[in-house]
């Protein structure tokens, strides 16, 4: 399968910059797995979507959270190259292998300004301008 891979440049935080976008996956009905290597970052994006907005919570877990049944929870935050949750989508921040990546049809790609480390190539790219993602020269 060809997936549709989409990078965004965050000036923010990324858990506050890729919340919106998991909202519009949760809308699509939808789940998602965001996938990063990094343990800390797991749990800096844990903690910041928990606080995202006053009146938007966005359901997920973390890798860390073993009361739950992976498989029905609508977004994952992993470090493991394993869809344990049935994703529709894959968020990345640290590159997994390109087999995992083509498993899913929608990629999204989050990184900040002059560290994008990927090496797979981008459909789309994006950044912010003036608080809206506005599409970039790929």
């Amino acid at each position: 399968m060809k997936s549709e891979i989409n990078f965004y440049q965050v000036d923010e935080t990324v858990g506050k910059s890729m919340a919106p976008l998991l909202l519009k996956v949760l809308e699509e009905k939808k789940k998602a797995l965001i996938f990063t290597k990094n343990e800390n970052l797991i749990k800096e994006i844990d903690g910041a979507l928990w606080v995202y907005g006053r009146n938007k919570f966005i359901p997920h877990v973390t890798i860390f959270d073993k009361e739950f049944e992976m498989k029905r929870q609508p977004i994952l935050i992993t470090n493991l190259e394993e869809n344990s949750n049935d994703a529709d989508y894959l968020v990345f921040l640290d590159e997994p292998k390109e087999a995992f990546i083509s498993s899913f049809k929608r990629v999204f790609y989050f990184y900040e300004a002059g560290k994008c480390v990927a090496k797979t190539k981008p459909t789309n790219s994006y950044k912010k301008q003036d608080g809206k993602w506005v599409k970039a020269a790929v």
